[in-house]
């Protein structure tokens, strides 16, 4: 039996395009199997193979046998995926790799520099914390509080022309938040997210404007973590009291640093 090869971390439209063009050539039944380390589990990584070519009555998905002949897929958009390329992926999967927050630190790592990836980090575990003491979905706190950051590398000109683009009002306000409007811009293009508690969450992490208890959480979150230089024991405590008043006060306390770093009398 011949079987078709490849990590399969996670399986992608290009290799599930080849296997259909192998059965459209040899009009054969096509087998494919995982091999390799990855990212994910190998029971994690058949299962998205198996769910990836469900539709197909001539794939199956099998594990190997010493006598099976085995043939390496070639493809190099795995990779891509794991950057955060989500529509590189077999369609079937993308939900699953979207639900399960799959590949998520390491699409962090791909798009951020290291300092930024690791304060991304601690702003997940933070938000978690949080959305724990309040009895709300830890994972997706955790997963806005990875992401939020993700277009923070990118320069003002390509934020200008992205934003000129797609919210042209939110030319007007400093570069220095651009980002909050870029990261939702970038998740849906490129890693097809569209859950509207992360998106909304990351739009509105700089101002702290937003009005969920996400929200609040990922606002709060990005200026208690761990890694930040200064006394946060007083927004920690208000904030595991009571999410509105944590945010009101975070940002209250911003502004007011803002203030004092310009000079103007508090």
């Amino acid at each position: 039996m011949i079987v078709y090869t490849a990590p399969f971390d996670p399986i992608t439209d290009d290799e599930l395009q080849q296997l259909k063009n192998y059965h459209k050539q040899t009009r054969k039944q096509i087998f494919l199997a995982v091999v390799g380390d990855g990212i994910l589990s190998y029971d994690r990584r058949k299962k998205l193979c198996m769910r990836a070519c469900k539709p197909y009555r001539y794939l199956h998905v099998v594990d190997i046998k010493q006598d099976d002949t085995c043939i390496a897929l070639q493809s190099e958009t795995e990779a891509e995926v794991r950057k955060g390329y989500f529509y590189l992926s077999a369609k079937g999967v993308r939900k699953i790799l979207l639900d399960n927050g799959y590949y998520f630190e390491e699409v962090t790592k791909a798009q951020c520099n290291p300092n930024r990836a690791a304060h991304s980090a601690r702003v997940g575990h933070t938000a978690l914390k949080l959305a724990k003491i309040h009895h709300l979905d830890e994972q997706l706190a955790y997963q806005m509080g990875l992401l939020h950051d993700v277009t923070k590398k990118m320069s003002d000109e390509e934020g200008y022309q992205l934003l000129s683009h797609f919210k042209p009002a939110i030319l007007k306000f400093d570069p220095a938040i651009w980002h909050s409007y870029t990261a939702v811009i970038w998740l849906k293009q490129n890693l097809c997210c569209f859950n509207k508690k992360i998106l909304q969450a990351i739009e509105h992490h700089t101002l702290g404007d937003g009005k969920s208890a996400y929200d609040h959480i990922l606002y709060i979150a990005d200026k208690i973590e761990p890694g930040r230089h200064y006394d946060v024991t007083m927004h920690t405590k208000i904030a595991e009291r009571n999410l509105k008043q944590g945010a009101e006060y975070v940002l209250t306390d911003a502004k007011r640093y803002i203030l004092e770093k310009e000079g103007k009398h508090v």
